[in-house]
């Protein structure tokens, strides 16, 4: 008891006010309008370059101006075929065998020394600098720096990397001006979870539920190691969010009948008349309101399919972000059979959204 204390309002200070803004070959949202240019990979310009996918670049207004604070600054995003997380190393390579073969050839100069990069890990993105020839605007050797962020989608097998680039230090203020351009939705994740955590994500209506009658995308999330091992701590414990189109805040009886349908919809219990007495029951109740959030708190009775084949229970903790001047929600709900003070749930607790909606 005295953990569940402990624990309970931990989960409750989740609940946190989450900013909200409102495809192709795209991966920014060029809200700025900047120049922009889009070049699938691999090119023949590049040998040294060993990857495959395709680059968004967006050039900032005065990006050819050596007088101008803009000067060589833009973003290069790369969507990368991939099996795995591209170390670092490879990053590195691939962006100097890009630029050494951008550079060729130039009316500048015949002769000239090849890029140099450097980049060094920074929590979960990377910085680091360029030294090359630009070939572009002046004909000289120019450093700019860079910093630099990946997201691995284990289930579509694509990485997203991006670069922002300047020669000017990152105190300056162009790097605001960078950093306020962001993926495009369907680049980015509703969570600010590493690559570590598997990952699904799939549009509205759901194929297996289509009774849940929302507009938008869900994502899912499993920890690392143990979801689907009834050994394990973490079993059957794992983050789910919905971004959906709702015009008023959803009740805690509609997250219960929403959910309801959910994992009867998931146990294919239609098809399968075995298993109707294993129809999910969920009970929701309200109990925290901040603004346009609240936190609710619940239990689900249904079946595991996946495996044990026998009757689950699980705890639900639930917090809604409502929007309504574009009429959006995001539910993010947190399951795990676990009691609220297992130290399961500390893990869950830590889980955020991504704040770049």
């Amino acid at each position: 008891m005295k953990r569940l204390v402990l624990i309970l309002p931990l989960l409750i200070q989740t609940l946190t006010v989450y900013p909200q803004k409102e495809s192709s070959l795209q991966i920014f949202e060029n809200t700025k309008k900047w120049n922009r240019e889009v070049i699938q990979f691999p090119v023949e310009w590049a040998p040294k370059f060993k990857l495959t996918g395709f680059e968004e670049l967006l050039f900032t207004p005065n990006w050819n101006k050596p007088k101008d604070q803009d000067y060589w600054s833009l973003l290069i995003g790369w969507k990368i075929n991939t099996e795995q997380l591209i170390s670092l190393v490879e990053i590195e390579s691939n962006f100097q065998g890009y630029f050494d073969g951008l550079m060729k050839p130039n009316h500048w100069a015949k002769e000239f020394p090849d890029p140099k990069v450097s980049f060094r890990k920074d929590k979960n993105d990377f910085l680091g600098t360029m030294t090359f020839f630009d070939g572009f605007h002046t004909g000289k050797v120019i450093t700019v720096n860079i910093r630099g962020n990946q997201k691995f989608d284990k289930t579509k097998k694509k990485s997203i990397i991006q670069f922002r680039i300047s020669p000017q230090k990152f105190d300056h203020h162009i790097w605001n001006k960078l950093n306020k351009i962001k993926v495009t939705e369907t680049s980015r994740s509703i969570f600010n979870l590493d690559s570590s955590w598997g990952k699904e994500r799939f549009p509205f209506p759901i194929n297996f539920a289509p009774e849940i009658n929302y507009n938008g995308i869900a994502e899912v999330r499993f920890p690392p190691k143990g979801w689907r091992d009834p050994n394990h701590e973490n079993f059957w414990s794992y983050t789910y969010a919905w971004k959906i189109n709702l015009d008023k805040p959803i009740t805690a009886a509609e997250l219960a009948t929403n959910l309801e349908l959910y994992f009867d919809g998931l146990n294919n219990l239609k098809h399968n008349k075995d298993l109707t007495e294993y129809k999910a029951v969920a009970n929701i109740i309200k109990i925290k309101s901040l603004h346009n959030n609240n936190l609710f708190i619940g239990k689900i009775k249904t079946y595991d399919r996946f495996a044990t084949n026998n009757e689950l229970e699980l705890n639900v903790l639930i917090e809604t972000h409502d929007y309504p001047t574009i009429k959006q929600s995001i539910l993010h709900f947190k399951f795990s059979p676990k009691h609220f003070s297992h130290k399961t749930w500390e893990m869950l607790s830590k889980i955020e959204l991504n704040k770049n909606q």
